[in-house]
């Protein structure tokens, strides 16, 4: 049975207490910084949460030390939207969602809120304070969901868990008739958030958008929500999972110009500020170790030259299994199963596989379609793509390489030829790690000759100055 599909805004997750009063007051076009301040000092607890991150965010050498600093600092609507978020973490810390975990899912998302304020200071398209409630409240429609409809949410949770490859926002769609982008997205709108912002969280978790997307400022908070979901992702996963996802997200990080060596210092300013924060909002943090030894870990396995991250697209279950079965044969790779374009598409986005291989029949979306999307997008270019098709013919292959793939083989295809295959594949994933190697190279060049030419240029300066008498 469907659950009620149009709830009454009371019913869905609202600040209360003095963040709803500072709202109220917001909306007063004659309202001052004064009357803010004075409604949030009756609040101790707000008022150290606002003080704090007025103070981790700024740029000034004075610490701010009372309410009516922050407000200054951060202005009427960012300290209304912080209100607002903090309001938010108290009131649901728990709920009647038996598959929605509650603590994980806050730890998540003040992970993301502090990566995006870290960010900030490196992508220089939003006030830290802004971008910190948009990490906080990126996923906010999954809450929604599990507030408004706690046992319909749980059996869809239940669902997704049981099969991490299909994609969460069909399933919420199909059993709710909605999704958590698309309720998160009139959430934020009603709460006042700017659409600069809205529309980045409604599109971050989708497929690539750059091609359709001409405003860089958008793309770049794209990238960033991106980023900050990974860094709380590789925050909260198993310690064997951490060198992939380092490597993907160091991978991302270079598309922003943030070099491995910043990317470490981010990493372990955000992990630092996630446990301080942790103990002052009570929320769950991790014992986690530096950057550095991430890196080792991540160098350790890079060691093992046989393993890739592969995507197997499949409709048919038994060809599938097939495939993975030979797989599992040939090497140590990290494979990942999937039945339909569209959940292709999410995993690649997901994982940043070395190698997709891919059916022509798929449903959702096949597999000529699928490669021709992933070579418009940038994480698809360099991605090995090989296509496997039941009735394997020269117009079907011809068809397959204008589509931008690499490979070409039949459904029937044996282990010897697949693992020979896979040695090209192995081969691109090499040339792309060096290539990367020697852009990061490169940048630092540029960097220490641009250090060196300034210092040169203030040198002569000074030598060019009259002495004094």
């Amino acid at each position: 049975m469907q659950p009620n599909l149009h709830p009454i805004n009371d019913q869905l997750p609202s600040p209360k207490g003095v963040a709803l009063a500072v709202l109220a007051l917001s909306k007063r076009e004659d309202v001052t910084l004064g009357e803010i301040a004075l409604a949030i000092q009756t609040d101790p607890s707000l008022s150290s949460r606002l003080i704090k991150l007025a103070n981790s965010a700024s740029q000034s050498s004075r610490p701010v030390v009372s309410v009516q600093e922050a407000v200054a600092r951060k202005g009427v609507k960012s300290v209304c939207q912080l209100a607002l978020g903090f309001s938010l973490i108290d009131q649901y810390r728990d709920g009647g969602c038996t598959a929605f975990d509650y603590p994980k899912y806050w730890s998540h998302s003040l992970l993301m809120a502090l990566s995006m304020q870290a960010l900030a200071t490196r992508v220089r398209v939003g006030e830290s304070s802004e971008l910190f409630i948009c990490g906080l409240l990126a996923q906010i429609g999954q809450l929604a969901l599990a507030t408004l409809y706690p046992q319909h949410y749980s059996d869809v949770l239940t669902a997704y868990q049981a099969n991490p490859t299909q994609s969460l926002t069909a399933l919420e769609a199909t059993h709710l008739e909605t999704d958590h982008i698309e309720l998160g997205s009139t959430m934020l709108a009603d709460w006042g958030v700017p659409g600069v912002f809205t529309q980045p969280m409604a599109l971050y978790e989708g497929p690539n958008h750059s091609d359709n997307i001409h405003d860089s400022r958008t793309n770049s908070l794209i990238m960033m929500l991106r980023l900050a979901h990974w860094l709380a992702d590789l925050a909260l996963c198993d310690a064997d999972q951490r060198p992939q996802l380092t490597q993907v997200w160091l991978t991302q990080a270079a598309k922003l110009d943030i070099s491995t060596e910043d990317a470490a210092n981010l990493i372990d300013d955000v992990i630092s500020e996630w446990h301080d924060w942790g103990t002052l909002l009570q929320i769950h943090t991790e014992p986690l170790p530096s950057f550095a030894e991430f890196a080792l870990e991540n160098e350790s396995t890079a060691k093992n030259t046989s393993s890739l991250r592969i995507v197997v697209a499949d409709s048919n279950e038994f060809t599938r299994r097939k495939t993975i079965a030979m797989l599992a044969e040939d090497g140590n790779h990290a494979v990942y199963a999937v039945n339909d374009g569209h959940a292709a598409m999410a995993m690649v986005l997901k994982v940043m596989p070395h190698v997709i291989i891919a059916h022509c029949n798929l449903k959702q979306m096949d597999g000529l379609a699928l490669c021709q999307t992933l070579r418009q997008t940038g994480e698809g270019q360099g991605v090995y793509i090989l296509l496997m098709d039941d009735q394997k013919n020269v117009e079907h292959s011809i068809r397959a390489y204008e589509s931008g793939a690499d490979g070409y083989v039949s459904s029937t295809i044996n282990a010897i030829t697949l693992r020979t295959r896979l040695v090209a594949a192995q081969r691109m994933a090499q040339m792309k790690l060096d290539s990367d190697k020697d852009r990061a190279h490169m940048r630092q060049l540029s960097a220490d000759l641009d250090l060196a030419n300034r210092q040169l240029a203030s040198d002569e300066f000074r030598n060019a100055q009259p002495s004094s008498p």
